[in-house]
C-alpha cells in the first residue's frame, strides 16, 4: 500500500503528468458544455481551453484574462464594419481595414490585446450563412467557455501542487547557502564566485516566492490564517540568505590565521551549524511529500543542540556568527512550530 501511495505522491508531483490531466480535462469539459448549449462553432471554445490552462493558477487567469479581454475589443470593433458591409454596402477589404488598422496600433501598443485582431479577423473574413452580426457574439460566447473551464479545472484538479514546489525549492535554497558558507570558510572560491552562488540561492529563492503566491490563490482564506509556515517561510529564508553572504564576505576577507579558535570549539560549531541547516532541508522535503507536521520538542532539541556564538573568538565573526545563528534558530521553530490545517491526504 504504502508503495502505491508513494507512486501516487510522485506521479502528483510531476509537472507533466499533472498538466496532461488538466488539459484533457479542460478540453474534454469545454466540449461538453458547448455541446450542451448547441454553440455553432464548438471548436473556438476547445482551442481557447488549450491556450489558457497553464501550469498555475496565476499564468491561467493572467492568459483567461487576456483572451477574454482581446476576444471583448475585437467583437466590439468589428460591428464597424459589420455595418458598414451590409447596411451601406461597403467593399469588404475596405470596411475591414478601417477596423484592422486603429485595432493594429492598439495590439502594438498593448500586445496583450492581440486576441482582438483574431476576432475582428474571423467575424468578418470568414462570414456565415447567418446574421452576421451572430458571428461575434458567439466568437465571445466561446472565449467565455474556454476560460471559464480552464479557470474551474486549473483550480479543481491537482491544485495544491504549489505548497509542494514551494518547500522542494526551499530545500534546494538552504542547501546553496550551506554550501556557500562551507566554501567561504574552506577558502575554496574568491568572492566573484561566492556572489554567483549567492545569485543562484535568490533565484530559488524567487522560485519560492513564486510558489506561495500561487498557493494564496489556491483558496479564498487568507494563506496566513491557513498555513501560517508556508507564509512566513521566504521571509525566513531570505534573512537567512543575505546573513550566510555577509559571513561568508567576513570569512574571505580576514587573513588567513586571523581568527583564532580552539579546534574543538571549532568543529562544535561547525557540527551544530550542518545539524541546523540539515534539519531545515529534511523537514522542508518532507513538507514537499505531504503534510507530516512536526514535534515541537524536535525543533527545541535541534535549537538547544546548536553551538553559541561565543565560542569564537573573532568579535567580528563572532557577532556575524550570532546574528546566522540566531536567525537559523528562528526557522528552525517555525518550521518545527507548525499550526497548518492538516486535513487527511495521501498525497
Amino acid at each position: 500500500m504504502s508503495g502505491v501511495l508513494s507512486l501516487l505522491a510522485r506521479w502528483r508531483a510531476d509537472t507533466t503528468v499533472r498538466q496532461t490531466v488538466r488539459l484533457l480535462s479542460a478540453v474534454g469539459l469545454a466540449a461538453c458544455v458547448a455541446w450542451l448549449i448547441n454553440l455553432q462553432e464548438p471548436g473556438w471554445a476547445l482551442i481557447t481551453s488549450v491556450i489558457v490552462t497553464q501550469n498555475s493558477i496565476t499564468d491561467t487567469i493572467s492568459k483567461g484574462r487576456d483572451q477574454l479581454v482581446g476576444t471583448l475589443i475585437g467583437a466590439s470593433v468589428s460591428i464597424v464594419p459589420i455595418t458598414l458591409i451590409a447596411v451601406l454596402h461597403w467593399p469588404l477589404w475596405l470596411a475591414f481595414t478601417l477596423a484592422f488598422v486603429p485595432l493594429a496600433v492598439l495590439v502594438s501598443w498593448k500586445p496583450e490585446a492581440r486576441m482582438g485582431v483574431v476576432t475582428l479577423m474571423i467575424a468578418i473574413l470568414f462570414p456565415t450563412n447567418n446574421s452576421p452580426y451572430l458571428q461575434p457574439v458567439e466568437r465571445v460566447l466561446a472565449i467565455l467557455i474556454g476560460v471559464g473551464v480552464s479557470t474551474l479545472v486549473t483550480y479543481v484538479v491537482l491544485h495544491e501542487q504549489a505548497r509542494r514546489d514551494a518547500f522542494r525549492c526551499a530545500a534546494q535554497t538552504v542547501r546553496q547557502i550551506m554550501d556557500m558558507l562551507n566554501k567561504a570558510r574552506a577558502r575554496e572560491v574568491d568572492w566573484p564566485r561566492i556572489q554567483d552562488m549567492n545569485d543562484d540561492c535568490a533565484a530559488s529563492l524567487r522560485k519560492v516566492q513564486a510558489a506561495l503566491e500561487e498557493a494564496r490563490r489556491e483558496h479564498w482564506r487568507p494563506l496566513e490564517e491557513r498555513d501560517p509556515m508556508l507564509a512566513r517561510l521566504p521571509q525566513g529564508l531570505r534573512q537567512l540568505q543575505i546573513d550566510a553572504l555577509v559571513v561568508a564576505r567576513a570569512l574571505l576577507s580576514l587573513p588567513p590565521g586571523a581568527v583564532a579558535i580552539d579546534p574543538h570549539e571549532l568543529a562544535t560549531i561547525r557540527a551544530g551549524l550542518q545539524r541546523g541547516f540539515t534539519w531545515i532541508m529534511e523537514r522542508c522535503e518532507s513538507e514537499a511529500v505531504a503534510r507530516t507536521g512536526e514535534d515541537r520538542n524536535v525543533a527545541a532539541g535541534v535549537i538547544s543542540a546548536m553551538p553559541s556564538s561565543s565560542a569564537t573568538g573573532d568579535p567580528t565573526i563572532r557577532f556575524l556568527v550570532g546574528i546566522l545563528l540566531a536567525d537559523l534558530k528562528q526557522l528552525i521553530a517555525l518550521l518545527g512550530d507548525d499550526d497548518t490545517e492538516r486535513p487527511a491526504e495521501t498525497g
